[in-house]
């Protein structure tokens, strides 16, 4: 177009189509309206400490070294640590991306696996960040269930069925925000078994692995070759504002991909963080995780057997992470009793955050003293029975 004067111009800005109609999640929305003094059952966020070892390091690291920029993929030696996690991978350091939190891993996923026009399978319920990063990266969000009559447990058959010949991708997490269930050796067999030869993609967000309550969840990425995994630290050592996450995959030009867009989004993870990180293998870490297992596997049992004994709902018992699921579907809509729980200063968050099968539900997060737990509860009955 060539421009002369008098050439008219159209002024007004308009977001562009991939940003049209985010907006933040329910769950950040009833959080940031919490009265205060209120009691937080929504957010997923660790209360235990980061493990003092962790803290004296990045003390140090921050005084004593020099620290500019690592390179974009994150120091080799983090990397190393990381693709040992992954024995049955075999992959190195080209394998594997350090990022700005499991949100940062997640979201470069999407992006370097998804076109416009493609199909990506998730959860319902699931995490919402998914269907956001779907649509940022142009592509449908399609959904397969977990049925909450089953407590919200994998069926093969409502995976199998969402499957079209535009499926470009499909997530999986295990243990599961929101519903705390694990996806068994079973489920993933059954999946890769479905999945094979397609070319679809699995996303597999372990980020809660290291939270489980019996045995340890398996990784899809153990039957299924064509699988990105996206991880952290962030749950299991009280990191969350740490930001250090990864992406680590067998399949080579996804990572290439992901490498780049890292370089360009953030350039490198904090280098404070990632040296302080590499202690995140250690026996004092093992110890660490071990001792947030026992303590939120206390809790959770606390709060379901509290749900039932003051409330007389049922909850789910979860196998993982720190979340149960209180069914309120009795009382009437879960965004009017989370309203209601919110004025009387209780954060929950309505199932239907997380999606259509989880309506009449609140996630109930049991990052809280039992104290504090009961606390809630007592809060919650006042405004409910």
């Amino acid at each position: 177009m060539t421009v002369t004067a008098g050439t008219v111009f159209n002024s007004e800005f308009v977001l562009p189509k991939r940003m049209q109609g985010l907006q933040p999640t329910l769950i950040r929305q009833f959080f940031e309206r919490a009265l205060p003094e209120s009691i937080n059952f929504g957010l997923g966020e660790p209360d235990l400490p980061t493990p003092d070892f962790l803290r004296r390091e990045a003390a140090r690291v921050a005084v004593e070294e020099q620290n500019g920029y690592t390179s974009h993929p994150g120091l080799p030696a983090l990397r190393a640590k990381i693709a040992e996690q992954y024995p049955h991978l075999g992959i190195g350091l080209n394998d594997v991306v350090v990022t700005v939190g499991s949100q940062e891993a997640m979201t470069a996923a999407f992006l370097c696996i998804v076109d416009n026009g493609d199909e990506v399978l998730l959860p319902n319920p699931g995490f919402p960040a998914y269907d956001a990063c779907v649509k940022i990266s142009q592509g449908s969000p399609v959904y397969y269930r977990l049925p909450a009559d089953k407590d919200f447990a994998f069926n093969i058959e409502e995976f199998r069925r969402a499957i079209t010949p535009k499926t470009k991708a499909a997530v999986v997490i295990s243990p599961s925000n929101p519903t705390g269930q694990i996806f068994t050796s079973d489920d993933l067999k059954q999946i890769a078994k479905v999945l094979k030869d397609t070319g679809i993609y699995l996303i597999s967000d372990e980020i809660y692995s290291d939270l489980y309550f019996g045995e340890r969840p398996h990784s899809a990425s153990e039957y299924y070759g064509k699988t990105v995994i996206v991880s952290g630290l962030s749950k299991s050592l009280s990191m969350t504002g740490w930001r250090l996450g990864w992406a680590a995959s067998s399949q080579k030009e996804i990572m290439q991909a992901i490498q780049i867009l890292h370089g360009f989004l953030t350039v490198c993870t904090s280098a404070i963080t990632q040296k302080a990180a590499l202690l995140g293998w250690t026996e004092e870490a093992a110890a660490a995780k071990q001792s947030a297992r026992e303590i939120y596997k206390k809790r959770g049992e606390f709060l379901v057997d509290l749900f039932g004994t003051e409330l007389g709902l049922h909850a789910t018992s979860p196998h993982g992470a720190f979340y149960t699921m209180l069914d309120v579907r009795s009382l009437g809509d879960d965004i009017e009793i989370a309203e209601k729980c919110l004025q009387n200063r209780v954060v929950t968050v309505p199932g239907i955050a997380f999606g259509t099968e989880a309506k009449g539900f609140l996630r109930i997060s049991f990052c809280n003293t039992e104290e504090k737990m009961a606390e809630g509860v007592r809060r919650m009955k006042e405004v409910l029975l």
